[in-house]
């Protein structure tokens, strides 16, 4: 009789690896607004949606109403932060300036270079946008309060600077050091006004300087120089 052929055992099969999740990547708050940002530039923001950020981010909606409660939270962090980005560049000037100088002249004359700079056509397009985000903030109470928000820090610096200009002799402050601050703005920003005519010569640019530039002499400088 046939011996009998061996049994061969099989192998154990291997027990199966975990499966590795992708790393999924979360994006920060500054991410967020950064490209919510892009967004609204180019579909408008009627035509934003959520589901396009959310797709560029790899953020989950919940998460998107847990930072800001919703949409138009969203908005309101969004448009703040550029509003605060626009006004960055000019007070970031002005804080250079005021680190150079050494006494009321030189800032005066620092002041006045800034002024001709800031009536630069180029800047239009930053004071108009400055207009449409506090356009868009009527009516919607989330918005303007994170606007009230980003304007008061901003005032708040220039006041800074103004304090510390005058207690280094630079300027004199004859009237309360906010409302100047808030003065200083209101020129700067009014610029508008005039870049919205439909003709602006060089003249008159020049004019607005020299104008403004008294204004500042009487805000800043009252008795400090003598010409």
């Amino acid at each position: 009789m046939a011996a009998d052929k061996p049994t061969r055992r099989k192998a154990p099969a291997a027990a199966p690896r975990p499966r590795q999740r992708a790393v999924r990547h979360t994006p920060d708050i500054s991410e967020i607004l950064t490209i919510t940002l892009e967004l609204l530039a180019r579909d408008g923001e009627s035509g934003f949606r959520l589901e396009d950020l959310m797709q560029r981010t790899g953020i989950a909606k919940s998460s998107l109403y847990l930072h800001f409660g919703d949409r138009d939270g969203l908005l309101a962090a969004a448009y703040s932060r550029k509003f605060s980005e626009i006004v960055q560049e000019s007070i970031s000037g002005l804080e250079l300036i005021m680190a150079s100088v050494h006494d009321p002249r030189s800032t005066r004359e620092a002041l006045q270079a800034a002024t001709a700079f800031v009536a630069n056509r180029e800047r239009f397009k930053d004071r108009l946008d400055r207009a449409v985000i506090i356009a868009g903030s009527r009516g919607r109470s989330a918005f303007a309060g994170e606007l009230a928000k980003a304007q008061t820090a901003l005032t708040d610096r220039i006041m800074v600077l103004l304090l510390d200009a005058q207690e280094r002799g630079l300027v004199r402050l004859r009237h309360s050091p906010r409302t100047v601050a808030q003065m200083i703005q209101a020129i700067t920003f009014g610029r508008i006004v005039a870049e919205l005519e439909l003709s602006m010569s060089v003249e008159s640019v020049r004019s607005w300087v020299s104008l403004v530039n008294d204004v500042l002499d009487d805000l800043l400088f009252d008795g400090l120089i003598n010409d």
